[in-house]
This record gives C-alpha cells, structure tokens and sequence, in this order.
C-alpha cells in the first residue's frame, strides 16, 4: 500500500490537474492573514500559515501549482492535494489514503504515522515524505464539504512535523476548496 501511494503523489506533483489557483482579492473576517477565504465552492484556493507566515500556491513551472487527484474506486476513495511556492521551492502534498467512500461530513481525521490523513512537505532543505517513520507528525484533517454530483471537496487542515536536521514545520488555518 505504501508504494501505491507513493505513486499516486508522485503523480499529483507529474501530472497535476490543469485549474489554475485563482489568487484572493478580499480579506474578509475568516482570513485575517491574507489567506483565501474558507469556501464550499469549488474555488480552487488553498491556503495555511507556514510557522506564522501565509503561504498560498504561486508561480509556474510547466505544471499547475495548485492540483488535485481523487479515485473513488481506490483503496475505498482517495483523494491528494498538491501545492508548490516557485520563488521559496516549497512544496506540499497531503490527503486521505483510504475509506474516503465512508466517512461522514463533516469529518475529521487524526495526522499521525498511521493515519488515514498523510502529510508532505519538501524545502530546498528538507524533505519529510509521508512514511518516513522517524518523522513526528501530528494534526488533523477536518472534511467540510464532499459533494460528488459537483465534483467539490473542501476542508481544513493543521500539522505539526518534525525531522532530525531540519526546522520544525508548523501548518496552522489551512483550509482547501477544490473542484476534482
């Protein structure tokens, strides 16, 4: 199972969707730091603070920054964001690996080395893959909105990862709204 979603993210990243992220123009009372609102929509927007810091999709570099990839017919229902910043070469991927088919909604998922919820982050100085056990991760997943006749998933999300030699990464306000 391990090298199975090993696959299906090294695909989000290849072949990501072709939506574009569509940039926030207002900050309304949900998104005090600049981050895209918390939509059920269907808005391609995806947004958290990095330690303290907004960090939202940006750039291009032959493939779409902002993407998503779900299967119903896999593993009970997956699905897999993916999410680059060109000009910090950060890059981020998280999802649910099973029973996406059976949860209710709202639901929300536990992060941590055994979850359903899998997280990623990758830096020009460090890379935290999803099974690599010496990682310590922890946060949640909380689903908002799975609407299958119109193709939307949104949610929130936090995390807290940390590996030998690299600086700790803490994901907090996250939210995604995505058309899949």
């Amino acid at each position: 199972m391990k090298t199975l979603f090993i696959i299906l993210i090294s695909f989000l990243l290849v072949f990501p969707s072709c939506k574009k992220h569509h940039t926030p123009t207002s900050n309304q009372p949900d998104n005090p730091y600049g981050l895209p609102n918390a939509t059920q929509t269907g808005a391609n927007t995806l947004g958290f603070l990095l330690n303290g810091q907004a960090w939202t999709p940006q750039g291009f570099n032959g493939t779409a920054n902002l993407s998503i990839n779900v299967d119903f017919g896999f593993n009970k229902g997956i699905f897999g964001v993916a999410a680059y910043k060109i000009n910090t070469g950060e890059h981020i991927g998280f999802g649910m690996r099973d029973s996406l088919n059976f949860i209710s909604i709202p639901s929300s998922i536990p992060l941590n080395g055994r979850s359903l919820f899998q997280f990623g982050f990758a830096s020009n100085y460090c890379f935290i893959d999803y099974y690599d056990t010496t990682v310590y991760r922890r946060g949640s997943l909380t689903i908002t909105k799975l609407d299958k006749s119109n193709q939307i998933i949104s949610g929130t999300f936090n995390a807290n990862l940390y590996k030998a030699g690299c600086d700790t990464i803490k994901i907090t306000n996250g939210r995604f709204d995505m058309k899949y």
